[in-house]
């Protein structure tokens, strides 16, 4: 039987949401009936090997549309040409639609549009504001012909990046799932790693994420500074690398709190090390709908998050919503230093549709051509 041939654009080394999202799916989907192929913008990808040697392709792109629309367009003809029955472009704001314009002169029969977050992550100012403008005439323009199925993280991410341009009946809700038994709350994890890393009687805050503007680091650490005042014992995990790592670590330094402060970088225990933590703290400025607040609730933790991430992320009764007052987190954060019942939210996890070896069988029916609009919800539906 012929395997039906998904490509994804596009992935990237800094391994982002959307990227987590692509390489989980490919981790479960069945691979006797469907193969992935990858774009990528970046140079070299850490976890290429892995791909080709499980028969993936990846296609390096030598340019962006903006930057040369000419040999951009050749690339991606060229890729095309490799005949797919269904590409997955995934997408955090628009800077144009030519792969979709291509795609659609190409006859191809499953264009899938997918919105991944909210806002763009661009810490100058004059930038941010010249790339919302060009997102947002952009999005007016999308032509409807251009995909075949319009998918987001959550009901923000769709207003983001399709507005009032696609139907809301037409954008499908696809749960950014996770393999929900990594992340099971285990005493006996919790024990040996907190041993590990020198945390027995630390009270442990802890952070997942890129050192971007999105994810507000400069907050978390002043946060963790005046939790740090009323408990000494008190420490504070980072995990993960970005562009303001050196800013976040300069801070520290100042305050004086290095030896405080843990710099993880990236890890290949998340699992594990959210076992170690007590309290997991996002307080990010925009998000799509984030990996990390649905793996921090699955290992059992009582999660602090601002108003700025979707409704849709609180799936156990352990996540609560702040404002963006430090104050604010300080006072809730001491509260909950009395401790809390931290036991499995395997149940939450699965009824809420996050479990990925329940959510790839809708993926597989969504690459296959088919209707899923029953069985999911539509960007209209999530707003009951």
């Amino acid at each position: 039987m012929r395997k039906i041939k998904i490509l994804q654009f596009t992935i990237s080394n800094a391994r982002g949401g959307d990227t987590q999202y692509v390489l989980q799916n490919w981790k479960f989907i069945d691979k006797n009936r469907f193969q992935f192929d990858f774009v990528t913008a970046s140079k070299t990808l850490d976890f290429s090997q892995e791909l080709t040697a499980q028969g993936c392709k990846i296609h390096y792109l030598s340019c962006r549309a903006n930057d040369n629309e000419v040999q951009f367009t050749k690339e991606i003809n060229q890729i095309l040409d490799e005949g797919y029955d269904a590409i997955h472009l995934h997408t955090s704001y628009w800077t144009g639609f030519l792969v979709e314009k291509l795609a659609y002169e190409r006859n191809c029969p499953n264009v899938i549009i997918h919105s991944h977050n909210t806002m763009i992550d661009q810490s100058n100012l004059q930038k941010r504001e010249e790339c919302i403008a060009n997102h947002e005439h952009y999005k007016h323009k999308l032509p409807l012909e251009y995909g075949t199925k319009f998918c987001a993280c959550s009901r923000l991410a769709a207003d983001w990046l399709f507005g009032e341009q696609i139907p809301r009946r037409r954008i499908q809700i696809l749960h950014n799932a996770i393999d929900l038994p990594l992340y099971s709350f285990s005493p006996a994890v919790r024990k040996e790693y907190r041993q590990n890393w020198g945390l027995d009687g630390c009270f442990v805050l802890g952070h997942i994420g890129r050192f971007t503007y999105q994810k507000n680091h400069s907050m978390c650490f002043e946060i963790f500074r005046k939790v740090y005042q009323k408990f000494p014992h008190a420490r504070l995990i980072l995990i993960g690398d970005g562009e303001l790592e050196t800013n976040i670590r300069q801070q520290v330094k100042e305050s004086g709190l290095e030896s405080k402060v843990m710099f993880l970088g990236k890890r290949s225990d998340v699992p594990q090390l959210l076992q170690a933590i007590d309290l997991f703290l996002l307080p990010s400025r925009f998000e799509g709908l984030p990996f990390s607040l649905i793996e921090a609730q699955a290992a059992g933790l009582k999660c602090f998050t601002t108003t700025a991430v979707s409704a849709e992320a609180k799936i156990t009764p352990n996540l609560e919503y702040l404002s963006g007052n430090v104050s604010e987190w300080v006072d809730r954060i001491l509260q909950a230093a009395d401790g809390y019942d931290r036991t499995g939210s395997d149940c939450f996890i699965t009824q809420a549709g996050y479990d990925l070896r329940q959510q790839i069988k809708l993926i597989e029916k969504l690459y296959s051509g088919q209707d899923i609009s029953r069985d999911c919800l539509s960007a209209a539906d999530s707003c009951e």
